[in-house]
């Protein structure tokens, strides 16, 4: 893979503090293919899932 080092990375546009509900879990049946790991997710007070931390999932 070929670097340009003519790019610069811009940083953070925009951060702040927000209130979720974050929720931690088993998932898994403990097999090769489906491992038993903790699973955090992310919930808002309406209960929506914002977002799923599975450690078995890699996206490529």
């Amino acid at each position: 893979m070929e670097v340009n080092k003519n790019v610069r990375p811009r940083g953070t546009d925009s951060a702040k503090v927000i209130q979720v509900i974050e929720t931690i879990s088993l998932r898994g049946i403990g097999t090769d293919t489906d491992q038993v790991r903790a699973v955090k997710q992310f919930w808002n007070f309406e209960g929506e899932l914002l977002a799923e931390n599975d450690p078995f999932i890699c996206e490529e």
